[in-house]
């Protein structure tokens, strides 16, 4: 099948953003990551090393700085992929919900996944925190909705997404309950199918937040679903802020996030991987998309996506630049930001626990005691010396002779 034919039918070789995954390796402490076969047939294997520290993403986000306020709770979000691993540690303990594959007539539930891209974006999206990680999602108490919609090839090769499968993943995620929807995948032919099913979402106050795609350096074509209106088209940067090569670039981009380098979970173990692509900046995206619909409920999809745009990290070009869209999206400024168009809105006015002044640790010993002599004393020495001053002066001034004495004369 040739390429004309390929976007005549609309269809998303997912192999592309996999295929970033798979080329990437475990996130090994203290070593450079090692290439994965990109042609891997097959399911992905458990991550093999666990990230200890904190990724670079996660420290630009500094989403920490939210959890005060919200954490995602209360808030579901569609993952439209290749299904979610619910049992990898960090999304365990019913945080991912059964979800549904639609691309069997049996409709099984999408809790497993054997090709890893849709685990590793619901772990941007909401991995719980975990002690000897650093690791952890934009909205770590955000319930996570399965909606596997790849579909399997008959040689175990990475699976590929329709357009068709791509409008009923998101309607299957409307239904099941999602108020955001996160869809790391795009094609470069427009469908109406695929932009009914957009409409849909926006109809019931949905936010749908999808990758801008890859292909900057293959002409650079405008991508579906992520050029709808209503859709949060997101691009990657790596880590000095700048835009990834192979981001999308478009008047359609909405925002951008972290996509070069990124650490996140995989299926079967409680490791990490490392890959790049903007399949993994949407995440971010859509996590900051639900700790705002956490803490402001009373927002609809369209105020969240016009406060997301309105509280980014703006770059100094004209807005929306055709790069960066309205720039990287600052999860503090989304969630606490007070703008004017929404004064009735009735949301809550809290703003963010400031950061703690450190607290000098106490030394073990006698310090106290000596701090407390030291306190003391000072302020006696200080007169003693004042005191030996004087005397030293009046010496001197006598050339150092001894002082006249009255002594009484008997008569």
């Amino acid at each position: 099948m040739g390429n004309g034919m390929v976007k005549r039918h609309g269809v998303l070789v997912i192999t592309l953003v996999i295929g970033m995954l798979w080329t990437s390796s475990p996130a090994v402490a203290q070593q450079a990551p090692a290439p994965l076969p990109t042609g891997q047939k097959g399911c992905l294997p458990p991550p093999a090393a666990t990230e200890p520290g904190v990724p670079w993403a996660q420290q630009r986000m500094a989403v920490d700085r939210v959890w005060s306020l919200t954490k995602g709770a209360g808030v579901t979000v569609g993952v439209v992929d290749t299904g979610v691993d619910g049992r990898t540690p960090q999304l365990s303990g019913g945080r991912v919900k059964p979800g549904l594959d639609v691309t069997t007539p049996e409709r099984k539930p999408a809790d497993d996944d054997c090709f890893g891209h849709g685990t590793f974006v619901a772990g941007i999206i909401g991995a719980a925190v975990l002690e000897g990680t650093g690791f952890a999602g934009v909205a770590p108490e955000a319930t996570i909705l399965p909606i596997r919609c790849a579909i399997t090839t008959p040689d175990g090769s990475p699976p590929v997404l329709t357009a068709a499968e791509m409008a009923e993943g998101i309607r299957a995620a409307v239904d099941g309950g999602a108020r955001v929807i996160n869809i790391s995948a795009s094609t470069d032919t427009p469908d109406q199918g695929l932009a009914d099913a957009v409409r849909y979402a926006a109809q019931r106050d949905v936010v749908v937040v999808a990758s801008a795609a890859n292909s900057a350096q293959q002409g650079d074509p405008i991508t579906y679903p992520a050029s709808y209106p209503t859709v949060i088209a997101v691009g990657a940067i790596d880590m000095t802020g700048k835009k990834a090569d192979f981001s999308q670039t478009g008047k359609f981009l909405s925002l951008v996030a972290p996509g070069v380098g990124i650490t996140s979970i995989g299926p079967g173990g409680g490791g990490h991987w490392v890959g790049s692509g903007t399949s993994y900046a949407a995440p971010f995206v859509a996590g900051v998309a639900a700790l705002v619909r956490a803490y402001r409920p009373q927002l609809s999809a369209e105020q969240v996506k016009h406060r997301l745009e309105a509280t980014a990290d703006h770059p100094a070009a004209e807005l929306p630049d055709t790069r960066l869209g309205w720039g990287t999206v600052n999860a503090m400024a989304a969630v606490t930001t007070l703008l004017p168009e929404e004064a009735g809105s009735g949301g809550p006015v809290v703003a963010g626990e400031p950061a703690p002044v450190p607290v000098s640790a106490r030394p073990d010993g006698p310090g106290e005691v000596i701090a407390v002599a030291a306190t003391i004393s000072v302020p006696i020495l200080a007169l003693l010396g004042l005191l030996v001053f004087r005397l030293c002066l009046g010496g001197r001034r006598r050339r150092w002779k001894r002082a006249r004495v009255v002594e009484p004369r008997e008569r």
